[in-house]
Order: structure tokens, then C-alpha cells, then sequence
């Protein structure tokens, strides 16, 4: 595909094929439906234990006895008897919906969206990992922006992705991913897999849906684009609903849910990579116990809202003590706020000063990012114990 790149804000951005800005019909005329690595194109797996509410769809009748599974039988005496219903405890013995039925129909009923456009895993990081597994051969090659996330680097390379670090553009206070770097190095490169967490981690930065849709019409149609939306719960007018072509959106449960422990996040794609994703995830990654707390939490259609506005308050109280006290305090649209000094010394300073009373805060791993802290917005995060420590 032909692309023309032209001057946008002093940095060169590609031209926009006509008709290219439509939200749900141009992308799905331009684009390939989907790609995967060879061996997974080439056939189709059969999951050899697919569940048992799999068997009740497919023989139209609801199971009441368990003889074929080899669950441990019952036991009045057992260790967690004393703290879980026998109800809940049977959700421990037993094995669970390797499919996560009953949260992918909330969510699409939640999202009004298809429930084939919609995959469980066991947290975000899972879903990255098998966003690559679809998509990355060894010798394949990954775009990404040099500090963001760290995790999709990891799991990359032990995919044996080539991995190609575009870096972060700096917007007047500002450290953004690069839409138009990212995208030209994509095409220059023959990328097979851009990422891009929006909002970024650890910067805090966001796009509009407009500015994602219109970085993925710039891409090659064979790119895949991994979208991380981990904190798009605190922007969500940011968000991107319309399922786009070669894209896996990922979020999480951990951020807006309260739900970090439990290990469970969900995807949006378009119905055959999902179907081809579930044909290689590890079943069984997410269980029962998981499964029901989380339904318990999505259910409450008060408290992610609660959660969300109290956690922007804290990161607005923070980041005004923060600038206040004569620190670099980037805006952020996450739940925590990034700290720049001026050099690395400067932030292993305060990170020390911290662990010596028993804090954790986090510094991000890159070269290129080690002169930030990232600060989770927090009650704890205000005290003036820590805030000196910071300045």
C-alpha cells in the first residue's frame, strides 16, 4: 500500500488514504481480517477439556452430577470449611468454565458487543503474552516505545522477537508515545507486532479514539496492533469502542475493579482471532473462585464508579502536593503520577530514602526512564513522611 507522509506539527505523519476516517466502515474495507503465525493459520486445535458447560450447550441439557472429572470428593472436615460457604468451597474443588461464559456475556451486555468479539485470561499480562503467541515467530519483529511497559518486552523476547524501540516524544511537560515515529518505523521495518499502552505506563499520557484509530489506518494492513487500555477505566472517554482491524485491545480487572490479587483481564478483538486465541490459551487459567468474585464486583454497578472518582481525586491531591513542593509532576490519566528529576541519581535518591523506611515506589527499569519515579495515588502517597522524601 502506498503511503505519503506529510508535515503534522513539525514531525512527518502519513497521509491518510481517502475515506480513511470513518470510525466503523473504512477499517474493516482496508484491512486483512486477521494474521496469525504460520502454524496457527495452517489448522485448527481442539480443546481436549473444554468444560462441562461446553457439554450442557452441546447436548441441551443442564449437568447435575460430576462423575467423569476426578474432583476430590467432598469433606465436611476440610481446612477451609471454617471460612468459605459450602457453595463457594465447591467452587475451590471443582474444576471451572475454562471459557469464563458468564463474564464475557456480562461484558458484551456491559459494552454492548458481540460476545464472540470477547476473551478471558488471567490478568493482562496473560493477554499480552498470548496477543504475541498469535502473532510473533522467532525473528519476527515487534514496535514499541523505549520505557513503556516493560512486560511486553519480556515476554517478547522469550518469543524470540526482534524488538525495535522508538522513543518518547517530549511534548512540552510532556513525555508521549510517538504515534508518528511508531508508525513510521512499523512501515519502514515491516513490523509484525506494534504496541502501545494508552494510557501509557509509566507516563500517564493518552490518546483520543480518534488519534488510535487514525494511528492504526497509518500502519501496515499485516501489523498487528497491540492496545493496552490497563488504566482506560479512568479515561473512559478515551476509549475505543469499535473493533478494529489486526487489533487486540487489552484491560484489565486490576486498576478500576479492586481486583489486582484475583489475576483476571479481558480483550476485545474481532471474532476470528478470538476464536483462534482460545484454540491456544492455557485453560483453566482462571478459576471458579476468580470467576464469582469478579461477578460479584461487575454486579455493583456503583462501586468501579466510586473506586474510579475517588482515585482521581487522590491523583489530583498529589500531584498538586507534588508541584507544590517544587517537583516535576507529569498530568496523568491513570491512577499514579510520574515524577521526572533531572537525573537517574536524583530518583535512586529518593527510591532509597523511601525503602529505608519501608516504602515502595517504583522506577522504571529503561535506561532511558531511570530518572523517573512512578507514584501510585494513595492516602499513603500524601503523607508527609514520604512527600520529603520525594522532594
Amino acid at each position: 500500500m502506498l503511503r505519503v507522509w506529510v508535515r503534522v506539527g513539525g514531525a512527518m505523519a502519513p497521509r491518510l488514504p481517502q475515506g480513511a476516517r470513518g470510525m466503523r466502515s473504512s477499517p474493516a474495507l482496508r484491512y486483512k481480517e486477521v494474521k496469525f503465525v504460520p502454524h496457527l493459520a495452517e489448522q485448527n486445535i481442539e480443546n481436549p477439556f473444554p468444560g462441562l458447560k461446553t457439554l450442557e450447550k452441546a447436548i441441551g441439557k443442564q449437568i447435575t452430577t460430576r462423575i467423569g472429572s476426578n474432583e476430590s470428593i467432598a469433606m465436611k472436615d476440610h481446612p477451609l470449611s471454617s471460612i468459605l460457604s459450602p457453595d463457594v468451597l465447591d467452587l475451590v474443588r471443582l474444576y471451572p468454565d475454562p471459557y469464563c461464559r458468564d463474564i464475557r456475556a456480562f461484558l458484551a451486555e456491559k459494552f454492548r458487543m458481540n460476545e464472540e468479539e470477547i476473551i478471558t485470561d488471567a490478568g493482562g499480562d496473560s493477554l499480552i503474552f498470548l496477543a504475541l503467541r498469535t502473532r510473533i515467530s522467532p525473528g519476527d519483529l515487534l514496535v514499541t516505545t523505549a520505557g513503556t511497559y516493560p512486560t511486553v518486552r519480556y515476554l517478547a523476547q522469550g518469543l524470540g522477537a526482534k524488538i525495535l524501540e522508538v522513543p518518547y516524544a517530549q511534548e512540552k511537560d510532556a513525555l508521549k508515545p510517538s504515534l508518528q515515529d511508531l508508525a513510521k518505523a512499523a512501515i519502514d521495518k515491516q513490523a509484525d507486532v506494534v504496541y502501545i499502552a494508552n494510557p501509557d505506563n509509566p507516563t500517564g499520557q493518552a490518546f483520543t479514539s480518534g488519534e488510535i484509530m487514525r494511528f492504526r489506518s497509518w500502519l501496515p494492513e499485516d501489523t498487528t496492533l497491540i492496545l493496552d487500555e490497563a488504566y482506560i477505566d479512568f479515561c473512559p472517554n478515551y476509549a475505543v469502542m469499535d473493533r478494529l482491524p489486526n487489533t487486540i485491545q487489552i484491560r484489565t480487572m486490576s486498576k478500576a475493579y479492586g481486583l489486582a490479587g484475583i489475576r483476571l483481564g479481558y480483550a476485545f478483538a474481532r471474532a476470528p482471532w478470538v476464536e483462534k486465541a482460545d484454540q491456544i490459551r492455557v485453560q483453566f487459567t482462571t478459576n471458579s473462585l476468580t470467576n464469582f468474585l469478579a461477578m460479584k464486583v461487575l454486579q455493583d454497578a456503583n462501586f468501579s464508579t466510586s473506586l474510579i472518582q475517588e482515585t482521581i481525586q487522590l491523583r489530583t491531591q498529589l500531584t498538586d502536593k507534588l508541584r507544590s513542593n517544587g517537583l516535576k509532576a507529569l498530568s496523568s490519566n491513570t491512577n499514579f503520577v510520574p515524577v521526572v528529576y533531572p537525573s537517574k541519581a536524583d530518583a535512586i535518591a529518593r527510591q532509597k530514602a523511601l525503602w529505608d523506611i519501608g516504602v515502595a515506589v517504583h522506577r522504571p527499569p529503561h535506561p532511558s526512564m531511570q530518572h523517573v519515579l512512578r507514584i501510585t495515588a494513595s492516602p499513603q502517597a500524601l503523607d508527609e513522611a514520604i512527600i520529603s522524601r520525594l522532594v
